[in-house]
């Protein structure tokens, strides 16, 4: 036997890299492949013990899990001539069959309107599936104070009383406006909902490229691991790129993790973002959550036409993020943004991606006016906008959305925020 990985044998050519992926995952790396070579790594794997557990062929790309004593994940892109091999010891294995559950309930997509008192960003997509539990994207910032509190009410609203069944909690990445009111529904309402498991993909904050993310975020991303090693009753699934997989009625392709940037810098850790494709009821919905330049690389030329959908969820809140491009790929007739309207406002004129999504959509909503519910198939003039609960005194508090304000200028927006929503402060 000549080098192995992960407990397998290799073919004969050195790997370009090795990389750390994150709580003992490991990856290798080999370029200039034929899928040729690729057949033989598999055999390989195969004649190591390793069971083939999951195969998935998209776009001229070839995904292949394995089960040995860890999950093994190979695949290869025509396209890229690479090969990546995959070692993973601490996921859970992902659902490969579409799951025969009632359908009771209207599937519907929710962009959740987070509060944006005191930050701009934030982002929460909701769906309920056709058994009334939901599939969760992300969640809000540190600053939407209360949104832990309103996303556990909303999802007890769509369950009639009912204890709520969040059958998956996914994560594009670990930014704080991302992650921390999930830490903190965790951490204040776990009694109040049943999460069955997560999904996400984030580097380890030990990256090469660390020294370039700030340090709430790195504090962030420790607390999650941390929060999720001392929750083991909920089910923890890594995912890599073409892993296809199914939650309930809804099925699901993951497009691109940050290892498929490697080798190129995630130092702008939004090129972190996994990024997701969900098939529900014939329609089709792309979650690139912050996917930046660097992601865009992998998932246009990967992709091309595949790309294809009826909903896009427009990257990085509209901010600098995927490219024109890929929303001309997309060529969505709904697009969402995450995202208050003073930025959308402000970054229209600057970012061509943002132009295009909407000069080819139908329909495109922004959180700050409401959230908007989307059943689903999607079906144009079916959507329905709520109230807008968030407050928007857009001259009072430009300031604040553009990065410039004072502690003291916090502190009062802070203060009529609760005088706003009649929170009594002890």
């Amino acid at each position: 036997m000549g080098n192995t990985f992960g407990g397998i044998e290799l073919i004969a050519k050195e790997p370009f890299g090795r990389y750390d992926c994150g709580k003992g995952c490991e990856m290798l790396l080999f370029e200039n492949c034929t899928k040729e070579e690729f057949d033989l790594q598999c055999n390989f794997a195969e004649r190591c013990g390793c069971i083939l557990y999951d195969c998935h062929e998209v776009k001229n790309c070839c995904f292949r899990t394995y089960i040995s004593d860890k999950i093994m994940h190979i695949y290869f892109c025509e396209n890229e001539q690479k090969m990546r091999i995959v070692a993973d010891p601490n996921t859970n294995l992902f659902n490969k069959e579409p799951e025969n559950c009632p359908v009771t309930h209207q599937t519907a997509l929710w962009q959740f309107e987070v509060d944006h008192s005191l930050i701009d960003c934030g982002m929460c997509y909701i769906v309920r599936c056709c058994d009334g539990s939901f599939f969760v994207i992300d969640s809000a910032h540190m600053y939407s104070v209360n949104d832990d509190k309103r996303i556990v009410d909303f999802l007890k609203k769509l369950s009639n009383g009912k204890k709520p069944v969040v059958a998956g909690w996914f994560f594009s990445h670990s930014h704080d406006d991302h992650v921390s009111k999930f830490l903190d529904v965790i951490d204040f309402h776990r009694d109040e909902i049943e999460i069955e498991a997560v999904y996400y993909n984030f580097p380890p904050v030990t990256h090469r490229d660390n020294m370039n993310w700030d340090e709430c975020n790195k504090s962030v991303t420790a607390k999650f691991e941390r929060t999720m090693h001392e929750n083991p009753d909920i089910k923890c699934i890594n995912l890599h790129a073409g892993q296809h997989f199914y939650i309930r009625n809804l099925e699901f392709v993951v497009l691109c993790t940050h290892e498929d940037v490697y080798p190129n810098s995630i130092a702008d850790y939004n090129n972190s973002s996994t990024s997701l494709m969900m098939f529900a009821e014939g329609s089709k919905v792309l979650f690139p959550g912050d996917s930046a330049v660097e992601s865009d690389k992998v998932i246009v030329p990967r992709w091309g036409d595949y790309l294809k959908c009826d909903i896009v969820q427009v990257s990085h809140h509209g901010h600098t993020g995927t490219s024109p491009e890929f929303y001309r790929l997309a060529d969505a007739p709904c697009a969402l943004f995450a995202v208050t309207v003073i930025k959308f406002d402000e970054e229209f004129p600057r970012q061509e991606a943002n132009r295009v999504a909407v000069d080819i959509a139908k329909e495109y909503h922004i959180a700050s006016n409401g959230t908007v519910e989307i059943p689903l198939p999607y079906k144009f003039g079916q959507t329905k906008i709520y109230p807008d609960e968030t407050f928007e005194d857009f001259h009072g508090i430009y300031s604040l959305w553009a990065y410039e304000y004072t502690n003291e200028r916090k502190e009062q927006l802070y203060q009529d925020f609760l005088k706003r929503k009649n929170i009594k402060t002890f």
